[in-house]
């Protein structure tokens, strides 16, 4: 398809899979990623504080994965910084790109 890899998923050795596609260029017009604009920290921290979103993470995860999902959020250098800075540059920079 003469498609172009962007980035992948961080690495993480600790799990044991393959490290995901996070972003591929389709054509000079289409790319996909894996952000998620639309998971603000304010909504999402709403969403898993909800009795029964809580309870599914913990029963499947466990309290200290909701727990540090819930602190994540509320980081700086997480989900508040991408959706501040990388989502905004990399749309600004595709944008440029096909200018």
């Amino acid at each position: 398809m003469g498609a172009t890899l962007l980035c992948i998923e961080k690495e993480r050795p600790h799990v044991p899979l393959e490290r995901a596609v996070m972003a591929i260029r389709f054509n000079k017009y289409m790319i996909g990623t894996q952000f998620h604009p639309e998971a603000d920290a304010i909504g999402m921290t709403m969403y898993l504080k909800r009795d029964d979103k809580r309870q599914t993470v913990i029963d499947s995860y466990g309290f200290d994965k909701w727990k540090s999902m819930i602190d994540h959020l509320n980081d700086p250098d997480k989900i508040l910084f991408t959706y501040s800075h990388i989502i905004p540059n990399f749309l600004n920079s595709c944008i440029k790109l096909n200018a």
